[in-house]
């Protein structure tokens, strides 16, 4: 399946951890083969969702006095979890914009697929995306399950 439509699914949100300033965990970003080390002003999150039988981890860190965030989609899988795409803005070079490697389909096992991924828009650009943004964690958070399509069930109206 292409990278475009993992991220055009609907997602259904499972669970959320909110955002910690604690080591991050291989289970909250199993990109990760071992525990990371969080220091000097950056926060993570991670959410995991569910959709056609597939689960996906939404991981996202920021360090909002620095101007820097990034969301990454990671689909889980028994071989392994493999990175389908980053959502990111940052304050030293403004603009919001996505990276994924399109010729391998989001399938990529390991932190490897973390890297070399092609940037659209493209950074040259001074187009619509070089605005600045003032984020906040909540703010960026909500916007990376709005790009990657990660949505809260909806419960029964009363």
């Amino acid at each position: 399946m292409r990278v475009r439509h993992i991220i055009r699914l609907k997602k259904e949100l499972l669970t959320d951890t909110d955002w910690n300033t604690t080591d991050l965990q291989p289970r909250h970003a199993p990109i990760f083969p071992k525990t990371t080390p969080i220091r000097a002003g950056w926060k993570w999150r991670s959410a995991r969702a569910s959709c056609q039988g597939q689960d996906y981890i939404l991981y996202a860190k920021c360090n909002p006095g620095r101007d820097n965030w990034q969301a990454v989609l990671i689909l889980t899988a028994d071989e392994g979890a493999s990175v389908v795409a980053r959502f990111e803005y940052h304050g030293s070079h403004p603009g919001l914009h996505a990276h994924a490697h399109c010729n391998r389909s989001g399938i990529d096992i390991g932190p490897r697929g973390l890297d070399d991924l092609v940037r659209t828009p493209p950074a040259g650009s001074n187009s619509y995306h070089r605005r600045k943004n003032a984020w906040t964690e909540n703010g960026f958070w909500e916007a990376a399950k709005r790009f990657f399509r990660i949505e809260e069930q909806k419960g029964p109206l009363l």
